[in-house]
């Protein structure tokens, strides 16, 4: 509910729905697709789209935070966990479509910066169909590396 309906040029349907269960439409794929969700008492207070395309990238095409909960760090505490379940998984790149009035949030606040013609063109030949919409900018950034702190038993045995 935080977005207007982004209706499909081919089909004339909104894709958010499609594109939050994840169904395919005639001219777009969206097989895989994830929502990840926030929550706090019951409600969802933030949302995001995620998708991954093996080690190489994933996507995050989509992502909102609910009226009366912005400005309040939720968005930043869903992608640190997103952020992390990526590393985890030892994806490398992390790209999203981004607004132009929200290109600087992104870069500014999340590391991000705007991928360069000749990557967006490798990742579509080797990653089936990313999600771009009319009047935005990819933007890429690399996914911080997974650390896996193990328990010092050696320590405890000493004791």
């Amino acid at each position: 509910n935080c977005f207007a309906p982004i209706i499909d040029s081919v089909s004339g349907r909104d894709l958010i729905p499609a594109m939050v269960y994840g169904r395919n439409i005639r001219s777009q794929e969206f097989g895989g697709m994830y929502c990840a969700i926030l929550m706090i008492n019951s409600s969802v207070v933030s949302a995001g789209l995620v998708r991954v395309f093996g080690r190489e990238v994933a996507e995050l095409p989509l992502v909102a935070t609910s009226n009366g909960h912005h400005g309040k760090g939720y968005f930043q505490m869903l992608f640190s966990c997103i952020e992390r379940l990526l590393a985890f998984l030892n994806v490398k790149s992390l790209v999203l479509p981004a607004a132009e009035e929200a290109e600087s949030i992104w870069t500014d606040k999340f590391g991000f910066e705007k991928m360069k013609t000749e990557q967006l063109t490798k990742y579509r030949r080797s990653c089936c169909q990313m999600v771009t919409f009319k009047g935005t900018s990819m933007l890429q950034k690399m996914v911080p590396q997974c650390r896996v702190i193990k328990p010092d038993y050696a320590s405890e045995d000493a004791e």
